[in-house]
């Protein structure tokens, strides 16, 4: 038994109707008009979120494809930090492997 069984005829498209309406109005209205504190409707169910390169408001949503960054120019200015090393994540060189030096061990078992 479903919830659409324990209402009475025709509720359930009525209110199914209903949220998707005012789901797309909410969606429209804050993204169309650049609506970044959500002040346009405080029940917002879009996600406001800084750029992380260059700090501006942008949607967080489907609809933006370089999230979380605003545009594709911050997402490759990011990418290139992270190849050139100006970013990197702290702890051990991966050229420092500590087992390498028992590799070599006379009194370790040979397979």
């Amino acid at each position: 038994m479903s919830l659409k069984d324990l209402l009475p005829e025709g509720t359930f498209e009525e209110i199914s109707a209903e949220a998707a309406a005012k789901a797309a109005s909410l969606n429209k209205t804050d993204i169309t008009k650049g609506d970044p504190e959500g002040t346009a409707n405080p029940q917002s169910s879009v996600l406001w979120v800084r750029c992380p390169s260059c700090g501006r408001k942008t949607p967080y949503t489907k609809d933006n494809p370089f999230r979380p960054f605003c545009s594709e120019r911050c997402r490759l200015l990011d990418l290139g930090s992270w190849a050139s090393d100006e970013r990197i994540i702290a702890g051990n060189p991966i050229t420092a492997d500590e087992d390498a030096d028992l590799l070599n061990d006379p009194h370790l078992p040979r397979h």
